[in-house]
């Protein structure tokens, strides 16, 4: 697995797979740029198939990267014969080919737990980074690459994407979290849950909010049940660090002061209030299901909403005023809803589907997988958790992050081998 292992330094061409998978979280920020390891990876799998030494582990892998990939891509591929917008359902549903040719990639270079640990480690020197370099730009207007803040939210590195600042940043936090947990001292875990708590807080981003939440009740559910006493005094100590967060973050970032504010006019009741406190979503969620009605059975086509909403939305849709008649919204902002009108209810059996078998996967995990799988699947978990408002899930951002988290998923699945080739060979 040569090129002089994928065009590397000498240093790092040993651990060329660990290099790419940080390089994909490490260019999430810059466009399209994290295209490139995510490629690098998808091109690698024919070298796989090549090498003697690497077939076994990739025909492991194969069990389990594909019958999920096939739950995910066959309602895309069903959905694109009728699309409303038929080129571009075939070009999403044929470039997303890639993803698994990618994960089976990472299954079999990143099963060795030294190689995933390195990328463990890795992003979460880079997540602290990003929140540090968030709060430099709260206080002085511009962060440590002279980006500037944002007007309507705080986007930190993520320059003009503000909008994918504080969810990736939550998304990604269990690896960060956990790494600190099993690595570090007690006081710098609670310290960086704090300071990434207080980053995607202060990004103003009520989805990576929600995402917190669900993370704070997971560790405190487990740390609770640690026969560790140390643990339990963590676990209490849990709710004093989150109050004394929120409360920094209130009086120090006026674009969280707004949108706690924005968010409790829901309390007022009126269809009105829950509009204006859910960011004008209500009109899309219904229009979602006026397309799913329409198109019940293999939705209106992957990547297709615009045109529907377009076609099914309501007389006086506030989306369609703003834009004065050209555009609606560009997708369904929840996972769900999104599965109904793109890909109908094949699409939702296929997701039911994949979920059954991921949760008969971990299952079948030995307890030494399953441990070393659990930032992944708790990132993946925060990612498709069913009641949070997302950017589009078959979209390009989305579903890369997806497939590279679960290629770091599956490599746990498949560290059960007899000798591993070295990962420069």
């Amino acid at each position: 697995m040569s090129a002089r292992a994928m065009l590397l330094p000498e240093r790092l061409s040993g651990h060329w797979p660990a290099v790419w998978a940080f390089a994909f979280f490490a260019l999430l920020p810059f466009g399209r740029l994290a295209e490139i390891p995510l490629s690098v990876f998808a091109l690698a799998l024919p070298l796989l198939a090549r090498n003697e030494l690497y077939r076994p582990a990739l025909r492991r892998a194969s069990r389990c990267v594909l019958p999920l990939f096939l739950c995910y891509w066959l309602p895309m591929l069903i959905s694109s014969l009728d699309s409303v917008m038929p080129q571009t359902s075939w070009i999403h549903t044929i470039a997303a080919l890639r993803f698994p040719a990618a994960a089976l990639s990472m299954a079999v270079l990143l099963r060795a737990d030294r190689e995933r640990m390195r990328v463990n480690r890795w992003v979460a020197v880079l997540l602290v980074f990003w929140c540090v370099d968030a709060f430099v730009q709260l206080f002085f207007g511009t962060d440590l690459l002279g980006t500037p803040m944002n007007p309507d939210r705080l986007n930190g590195i993520f320059t003009r994407q503000y909008q994918f600042f504080g969810p990736t940043l939550a998304i990604l936090s269990p690896l960060l979290l956990e790494h600190a947990r099993r690595r570090w001292p007690t006081w710098a875990w609670v310290g960086v849950f704090a300071l990434t708590l207080g980053a995607v807080l202060v990004a103003g981003m009520r989805t990576g909010w929600l995402m917190m939440a669900l993370l704070l009740a997971v560790y405190t559910t487990m740390l609770f049940r640690q026969q560790d006493r140390q643990q339990r005094k963590i676990a209490l100590a849990l709710p004093v660090m989150v109050i004394g967060t929120l409360f920094t973050a209130y009086l120090v970032s006026p674009l969280f002061q707004a949108r706690v504010e924005q968010t409790l006019t829901a309390s007022k009741g009126s269809y009105s209030a829950l509009e204006e406190a859910s960011s004008l979503r209500l009109p899309i969620f219904k229009t979602s299901l006026e397309i799913f009605r329409a198109h019940p059975v293999n939705g209106a086509g992957v990547r297709a909403f615009p045109s529907a909403y377009m076609r099914y939305a309501g007389a006086g849709d506030i989306h369609l005023q703003r834009s004065g008649g050209r555009s609606g919204a560009s997708h369904a902002h929840n996972v769900v809803l999104e599965v109904m009108a793109d890909t109908g209810t094949i699409g939702l059996a296929g997701l039911l589907a994949g979920v059954l078998l991921a949760w008969r996967l971990w299952r079948r995990m030995t307890p030494a997988s399953r441990d070393a799988a659990y930032p992944y699947s708790l990132a993946l978990g925060l990612l498709l958790f069913p009641l949070n408002s997302y950017f589009a899930i078959y979209g390009t951002y989305l579903s890369s992050l997806i497939w590279m988290l679960f290629g770091l998923w599956a490599a746990c699945f498949n560290r059960k081998t007899a000798r591993h080739p070295p990962a420069g060979s």
